[in-house]
């Protein structure tokens, strides 16, 4: 079991947007909280519950590659628990589209569990991308 936050939060960063809450080598919490303050009208901006998030990044998973974060900084904070992240990110949408995009991530984790995660990530880029790819 990892113990260092950052190390978590590499990990974290790796299984999160995935859905793939299993082959995290922590714990996530059953109240887990996901924040998205930059989402659309319609979207929801905050998210709870372990499995409720899971359930909707399952669906965002199905259009859509796997997300390649690169250039993936971890920054410790004076709260304990808390890391601040940035990473660059790529995925090949379902309609050809690619997806590009810069994320800043704030993530608590408590000892080995993720209390919450907020994401902040320019959602203009996500519906160019998720829209038609010839353009019209």
């Amino acid at each position: 079991m990892m113990s260092d936050i950052v190390d978590l939060t590499a990990a974290w960063l790796k299984h999160f947007a995935e859905a793939e809450f299993d082959q995290f080598p922590g714990r996530i919490s059953e109240d887990f909280v996901l924040r998205l303050p930059f989402v659309p009208p319609g979207v929801p901006k905050e998210i709870r519950g372990r499995e409720n998030v899971r359930d909707v990044l399952l669906e965002t998973v199905k259009g859509r590659s796997r997300i390649n974060f690169t250039e993936v900084k971890i920054m410790r904070t004076e709260d304990p628990e808390l890391v601040v992240a940035t990473a660059n990110g790529e995925a090949q949408m379902a309609n050809g589209n690619t997806y590009s995009n810069s994320y800043v991530f704030f993530t608590r984790i408590r000892g080995d569990e993720v209390i919450e995660h907020t994401e902040y990530l320019n959602p203009l880029q996500f519906m160019a991308a998720a829209g038609d790819p010839s353009g019209d």
